[in-house]
Parts: structure tokens; sequence; C-alpha cells
């Protein structure tokens, strides 16, 4: 059935329960429905129903409150953040903060008008602050499908420190902000699990209200057949494309329900042309142990059946580092024209951490990613650096010293801005690098000569992927990324029990997604005091839309750090040799000095 009326209101019981486990049968013919009414083909109809009439399909939608809230929803860069930050950053304590950009039912509002359900995210809360980052099957599922070995301190903080519990802040102008506090890895472990599960509760929140205002019922089955049903219309749209560029799933962080979340990733993984895999680590953990259990027990079988685990960088280390150490921004450059040397030393830190730069991935619009280029191209790579590569990962792409920041990179990331825009500054500047080093007779060794691949991870819809696909080969992306693509709903009846129709009413519903993040705000070492006001990311926007700061801090306050932020992000005049010696003295003061581990 479809969304159902009760013309009699009583909805003060299914909405304490409205949480409730699958109906697996109502589930694939709902979902079939759904399908049609979203406009899918009827091959990939057929194959939503072959999906969930399977085995695994079935064994997905039967899975237990229990079982989908008993890891993480940690996507795959937070292993390797952590294990910067216990190699590096043990003594630092960090914030995250809770941004809800945009949503149909705020926290608040939630608070206020359904308490019961406040109630249960709060609890929910403190039930993932209780849970351990790592365990035997999500290292063995890290090492198969992302090659990522764990190491013995990172290991023995998460299982010290655990997850940060989230606290909210009332902000005084009718908002919340929910705020995780403590080691970097801790405060990190709440983001993505945070997020969401704010958008799930922001989900069971239209859906009650609407139950309460209407007698409307559309229970998780429906939602769950729905999203699917959208779905198949979606990967539908992205095959018919028929473009090279490979398409990889970033949506934990966003996804309106976990086995959702669970089906999403194995539908990808079965139908979507060009497919590489998802960033999500619980999906995949998931999907692995299912497969084992069906008996798949050799683990490339699995890998190549569920695609790798994908993951570059994160933003939440190069606002943390530029926290901690913004006066090198400062020393680099000169008064209100600071250069982006924090945002280089963290990709470095970053490099020496998790297996040198064979593939090398520059997210260069934390603080602007021009600001980033005429930096880097000016920077050379501290000589410190081009020891520990060639120790660490002696096997490894090796660079030597004079080799400039910009050099190390073998692929840009772009999540912000006008990608067309973004791309050719990247593609301009690395034609304008192999001009200067064919005039300086090749320059060092270890320099790549091919053109970088870009990755385009700020897509909107079908609509943008397809431009994306089709822009010249110059600066036409390798990988898209994206989450919100691919979820989200078609609008559901109100009622479709001829019996039960008011007047003949034949109304839709609409529910809808919310925009959130969870960003460092504030990273802190009780000997290094900042000489800024907060952690923050400015972004490649114009208007903006995805720049943080900490919310906690008085409106002068954050405009101080907006300004700096901006003084970063128009950085263009670089003094090379300067801002060479700031990079080479920040990165022995941290790996050599480790002036951030005491």
């Amino acid at each position: 059935m479809g969304g159902q009326r009760n013309t009699s209101h009583q909805c003060n019981v299914w909405e304490t329960s409205d949480y409730s486990g699958l109906d697996v049968e109502r589930l694939r013919t709902r979902a079939e429905y759904y399908a049609r009414k979203a406009g899918a083909s009827d091959k990939s109809t057929e194959a939503l129903r072959r999906m969930l009439d399977s085995s695994i399909g079935r064994k997905i939608a039967s899975l237990t409150h229990d079982h989908l809230f008993k890891e993480l929803v940690n996507d795959a860069y937070k292993p390797k953040m952590h294990k910067i930050y216990s190699s590096f950053l043990r003594g630092v304590k960090v914030d995250f903060a809770l941004n809800v950009r945009k949503s149909p039912f705020a926290l608040k509002k939630i608070e206020q008008e359904d308490p019961d359900l406040f109630h249960q995210l709060n609890q929910a809360m403190a039930d993932v602050a209780k849970l351990h980052p790592l365990n035997d099957n999500i290292e063995e599922v890290l090492k198969i499908f992302y090659s990522f070995d764990t190491p013995e301190v990172m290991r023995q903080r998460s299982d010290e420190f655990g997850v940060a519990e989230v606290q909210w802040i009332d902000m005084g102008d009718g908002s919340h902000t929910g705020i995780a506090s403590g080691t970097a890895e801790a405060a990190s472990n709440a983001e993505t699990t945070m997020t969401q599960m704010v958008q799930e509760f922001t989900v069971r929140a239209q859906v009650r209200a609407l139950c309460s205002r209407t007698g409307i019922k559309i229970d998780r089955t429906e939602r769950v057949a729905n999203s699917l049903g959208h779905l198949a219309a979606v990967v539908d749209q992205l095959n018919d494309l028929d473009h090279p560029v490979k398409i990889a799933l970033f949506a934990g962080r966003r996804s309106s329900d976990r086995a959702y979340l669970l089906l999403q990733t194995w539908f990808c993984a079965l139908n979507l042309k060009n497919y590489i895999g998802s960033s999500n680590i619980f999906a995949c953990s998931h999907l692995n142990r299912i497969m084992e259990e069906e008996g798949v027990h050799d683990s490339e079988e699995r890998v190549q059946q569920i695609g790798r685990v994908i993951g570059t960088h994160a933003h939440e280390v190069m606002s943390i580092v530029q926290h901690l150490m913004s006066h090198c921004d400062e020393e680099a450059g000169s008064p209100g024209k600071p250069v982006q040397v924090c945002a280089m030393l963290a990709h470095l830190l970053f490099l020496r951490a998790n297996g040198g730069t064979q593939f090398a991935t520059a997210l260069s619009d934390t603080f602007g990613t021009e600001g980033f280029i005429a930096a880097a191209l000016v920077s050379q790579v501290p000589n410190e650096f081009v020891e520990d590569v060639q120790q660490l990962y002696p096997d490894d792409r090796q660079i030597e010293s004079g080799t400039m920041v910009f050099d190390v990179f073998t692929t840009w990331r772009l999540d912000s801005g006008d990608y067309s825009k973004y791309a050719e500054v990247v593609v301009s500047a690395w034609e304008g690098r192999c001009k200067q080093l064919t005039n300086q007779g090749g320059g060092p060794q270890g320099i790549s000569q091919q053109r970088p691949a870009l990755m385009h991870s700020n897509l909107k819809d079908v609509d943008h992927v397809k431009q994306v696909a089709n822009l010249p080969e110059r600066i036409r992306p390798t990988i898209v990324a994206f989450g919100g693509v691919a979820d989200g709903f078609v609008p559901f009846e109100g009622q479709t029990d001829s019996s039960s129709r008011v007047d003949g009413d034949k109304s839709e519903v609409e529910l809808e997604l919310a925009s959130i993040v969870m960003k460092a705000v504030q990273a802190r070492h009780p000997q290094l005091p900042s000489q800024q006001e907060c952690a923050a990311k400015h972004g490649d926007d114009d208007d903006l839309v995805k720049a943080q700061v900490d919310p906690r801090l008085p409106e002068e306050a954050q405009q101080r750090v907006k300004k700096r932020l901006a003084d970063l992000f128009e950085s263009r005049e670089v003094d090379g040799k300067r801002s060479s010696v700031v990079l080479a003295k920040a990165y022995h003061d941290i790996t050599r000095k480790q002036i951030l581990n005491m």
C-alpha cells in the first residue's frame, strides 16, 4: 500500500514505532511500483525485483535495528585521517560542529513538536558514543577493500578514546547545533554517523508530523521502497549517458535509511555502468559479511562484486592543522596576505602517513584552489619529506629534492565552486609547469608528465553529471562521486485504498532530505595557543555556501576568522623561498620534534 489515510487521525501508537522492521515482501512490490512511477525502464525495474528477491537482498532487508546500529557509518577517509592524528596530533583536542544548511524540519522544531522523537535521537546519539570505531571485521574490510593496514597506535587510541558524545548547544536564534569534543579521532568519529542520523530523524519527523496532521501513514517499508524506485530511475538515466567517466558512491553521511544505504550500494554495484565502489565502510562491511555467509569465500571475488572502498582526503585535517599552525601562513606571507602553507603541510602529513606519493590527491578548495595552487607551484617539498617517502615507501614513486609541492599530485579533487572554472585552473597550471620544466631541462626526477586526473565530488543531479561528462576531454573528470544524486523520494500517494478515500482525495505527499555537514571548528593544544579564533573552511563557492566557522563564536569573532579565510582565498603572490623555508620548518616541528604529540 502507499501512504495510508487513517481518518480518525489516531497515530500516537504508530508514531512510537515508525522505525519498524522492513516488510520484505511488500518492499519488493512497492519498489517495483515506485520504479515505474519514477520512470525507470522495464530492465531496471526487473533488476530491482531480482535484487530484492535474491538471498542477499532479503538478508539486507531483514537486518534488525541492532545490526544496523552496531557500527559507525564512517567513510573511507576517516581511517586515513585518524592515522595522521594518531601519528602526529596525539596532544590535540578538537571540536566538530553540526551545521544543518537546509532542512524541511529543523532540529529545534523536532524538540518542540515531537519531544518523543527528539528523545529517541538523543538516546541514539548516546548509544553511538558507546560504539567501538574499530573491530576485527572493520579492519578486515579496510585491508581487503582499501589496502589499509591499521597501525597499533591507532588501534590503541581507538579503544581508549572511542567516539565523542555529541552535546546540543542552543544557539539562541531558535536553532540547535551539535558539538562533538575530544581527541581528534574521537571527535572525527562522530561526524558522518551523526549527519546520517540527523538525516534519518529529519525524514521520520516529517512522516510523524504528516500522520498527526492528516492521518496519512508512510511507514519505513514504504519509504525505502520509494527510494529504491527513485534509485532505479536514476541508474537508468546515468547508464543512458554513455560516458567514459568512472562513478563512485559517496552516500553514507547523507543516507535517509541505513538499510537503504546497503541496498543502494548493492544495486549500484550490480547495475550502474562504470561503477568503481563506495566511500562507505559501513556498507562494505555489511555486504562483505553477507556475501561470506552466502558462500563467497574468495575475498577478491567479493571485491569484484561489491566494488572497492573509495576514499581520498578530507577538509578536516586542513582545518585542524591550519588552526593549530596558523602563524605559518602569516610567516610565509605578509600582513593581510597569508600563504596557504598549512594546507600544503596537511597534504604532506597525509601522504607521509598514508602510502606516499604514488596516488597523491590534492583536495585544494579548503581555503581556495587558486591560492593553494599559487603556493604549491613555488614551494619546494621539504627534504625531510623526500627522505621519509624514500624510507617508508621504497617501492613507491620517488621524488627528489627541489620538487615543488604542486608536482607531487597526480589527481585533483574539486569539491566546491564552478567545476569547469577550477578544472581549467588546475590544468592550465599543470601546462604552465610543464613548460617551465621543459625550459629547465626536465626538472627533478619523479615528476609526472601526464595530465593530472580530475575528480568531481560536488554534483547536484543527473543533469549535472551529464554536463560534466560531456566536457572537453582536457577538463573532463576521470571520476565523479556523489551521494544525494542517488538518494531521495518521488511523491508518495496520500492514499491508495479506494475504500478509505475522503471526498475523492488523490493528493500526493512529498518528503525532503536535509543538507547536513559536520566540520572541525576548534583545534587546541595546551602549549601552542593559536593566533586564529577557530578552525574553519572556505571552499571555492562565490556565495560561501560551503564555508564554516565555529557558530559559538560572537559575530565579530566569526567575521575576523572569515576575513582571514578571505585573505587566504585571495592569496596569489607567493615568495617561494620564504614559503619553502616555513613549510620545511613546520614539517620538521611536527614530524621530528613531535610538537603536537606532547
